[in-house]
């Protein structure tokens, strides 16, 4: 196997955030007030501007906060938006770590001479930044996230775009990911060979049997994971 495209979240990375609680958006609010003069409303004009979006639809969270800002009563510039998502994502993540064998994984695809790839439902302003404080964008020929294409997956738009982009044969390209729904399935229809992980932030919908029965090879174990892929890239 010669490419190899790797959902991020739940796949090779382990995350938790808390954005929808009351805890965190006192702080955020209470942040974007004294720096941007945001209103008490913003929440409330956050949710709304994101709930217009649908289907495959994917905003840039940077250009909401800096709309629900203003609509809210403040005021901000397209480079505090990028400011004020990195305080977003600050404030709002738990904990976000490779999963353990992930980077030897990908040390090793490399040495292998694999093309990797990412292609992935996330927000640059978010994301861009994490992989470098991960290590781990070096690995890697081209990242493709959703905020920056504007749709979502299971859109078959955004992993074509992806196949396009890099002129990646179907049949030597293996897509991993931890939802079958977004990841698997429309992977699967593009004649993608599938390897999917059930990990701790899979869909709760999901489950390893249905994944087993979806995908070309299926665990809940990361060290499995990895041994299928080293022995694809043989």
């Amino acid at each position: 196997m010669r490419n190899f495209v790797f959902d991020l979240y739940g796949t090779l990375v382990d995350i938790s955030t808390d954005e929808c609680s009351q805890k965190f958006w006192k702080r955020f609010t209470g942040y974007a007030a004294e720096k941007f003069g945001a209103g008490e409303g913003l929440k409330r004009e956050y949710d709304a501007l994101l709930g217009a979006y649908g289907g495959f639809d994917e905003p840039d969270i940077c250009a909401v906060l800096k709309l629900a800002t203003e609509r809210s009563g403040g005021t901000m510039t397209v480079r505090q938006s990028r400011e004020a998502a990195e305080m977003f994502r600050a404030l709002s993540t738990r904990r976000l770590k490779l999963y353990k064998g992930a980077e030897d994984l990908l040390k090793t695809l490399c040495l292998r001479g694999a093309r990797m790839f990412i292609l992935s439902n996330a927000q640059a302003a978010f994301t861009l930044p994490e992989l470098k404080k991960l290590n781990i964008l070096q690995y890697f020929q081209g990242v493709e996230l959703s905020s920056q294409f504007g749709q979502k997956k299971p859109s078959p738009a955004f992993f074509n775009y992806l196949i396009s982009k890099y002129s990646l044969n179907v049949a030597q390209t293996i897509y991993i990911g931890n939802d079958i729904f977004a990841d698997i399935v429309p992977a699967a229809a593009l004649k993608l060979k599938t390897a999917y992980i059930f990990s701790g932030i899979s869909p709760q919908t999901d489950s390893l049997k249905q994944g087993a029965a979806a995908a070309g090879f299926a665990t809940d174990d990361f060290g499995a994971l990895c041994k299928y892929l080293i022995g694809e890239a043989l």
